[in-house]
């Protein structure tokens, strides 16, 4: 889910930022250092696979260096699908609602795609996933925690997903909030993955847990390493910067403060889960760092209201075309402001 950044010059009114799932935390003084090290060398072109990074994510993550792609966020990964998929001309399957980034990179490659709604927790619904698959579907994407709703698959979910898909069809299984339903006791996916015949691909992003959205770093896992080279070949050249790599290297080798971080932040997401529902409203259960749920406010919805009060969230559209609120968590004192905009816009 993308949306308008806040302003931020000095005339422009400040906005507390919830409607972009990044952390509300700056970066540790780890990173910080890391990346002003790394400013040093950038009249130099990066490493194409910075062999370090590869090392601390293979032992981060439990797959092996020659399975591991790094890219420009995981969204880059999400426009080289197509391509590795080889699905131009041909069909996909996706969860609705969910990234945004699926369709757009469909329709470059004319592809049909398939959205089967969510279930009512919000969970991509794997029995109506796997009925969507015709012969002609190349590449079916599922993520967990999906994005906007926050619905975590379950192991047996998983496993019934990798078994029933043919060896013929590409499954991406997007993990961008995978520390976060890692933290809600979400199953250790990748032996479960490990289990498919067919190609599999699992993405993950430094973006939420770790906090460097604006480096744009993150990495993929592949079943073979045949496939991770193939993603490869596709990637541009020099896609992931030096700066982005520094980052990444300094937060994996300091990962206790990301696990501190995102328990903080389930801490949060709670407070405001139960605030919304104290409200009146019905919050969908969520594993990611964002709470979603349906608008309360027919017509234009609650989403300008709150920006008139200096609030950002983000809106979209729920199975049914129902309207939906996606908070992202933010600092406590944000949720503070937020609770109390919404009583005022709920009971005025």
């Amino acid at each position: 889910m993308t949306g308008p950044t806040a302003e931020s010059s000095a005339s422009a009114r400040p906005y507390r930022r919830m409607h972009l799932n990044e952390s509300p935390y700056p970066p540790p003084r780890h990173i910080v250092e890391a990346i002003t090290s790394a400013a040093s060398g950038i009249n130099r072109y990066p490493h194409a696979e910075d062999e370090e990074l590869l090392a601390a994510l293979a032992g981060y993550c439990g797959a092996p260096q020659d399975r591991i792609v790094v890219t420009s966020g995981s969204n880059e990964l999400l426009h080289l699908l197509p391509l590795i998929a080889d699905a131009a001309g041909h069909e996909m399957v996706i969860a609705n609602p969910s990234f945004p980034t699926y369709q757009k990179a469909a329709g470059f490659y004319g592809i049909t795609v398939h959205a089967v709604p969510v279930d009512n927790d919000g969970k991509p619904d794997i029995g109506g996933i796997l009925a969507a698959i015709t012969p002609k579907c190349r590449l079916v994407c599922v993520p967990s925690p999906n994005n906007p709703t926050g619905g975590l698959l379950d192991g047996d979910e998983i496993t019934r997903l990798v078994q029933g898909i043919g060896d013929d069809v590409l499954l991406h299984f997007d993990e961008a909030y995978y520390e976060f339903g890692k933290q809600a006791g979400g199953v250790d996916t990748l032996p479960i993955l490990e289990t498919r015949k067919g190609p599999w691909l699992a993405s993950r992003s430094f973006s939420k847990a770790f906090g460097i959205a604006g480096a744009r770093l993150g990495y993929s896992i592949a079943g073979e390493p045949a496939l991770a080279a193939r993603c490869r070949s596709l990637r541009p050249n020099f896609s992931v910067n030096a700066l982005a790599q520094a980052a990444g290297l300094a937060a994996l080798k300091n990962s206790g403060h990301m696990t501190s971080e995102v328990a903080t932040i389930a801490a949060e997401r709670q407070r405001i889960h139960d605030g919304l529902f104290s409200l009146g409203l019905s919050p969908l259960p969520s594993a990611a760092n964002f709470v979603a749920f349906p608008d309360p406010v027919p017509g234009t919805g609650v989403a300008p209201l709150l920006k008139e009060t200096g609030i950002l969230v983000g809106a979209f559209r729920l199975p049914g075309e129902r309207a939906a609120i996606r908070i992202s968590v933010a600092a406590g004192e944000d949720t503070d402001a937020l609770l109390a905009a919404l009583a005022k816009i709920l009971v005025p």
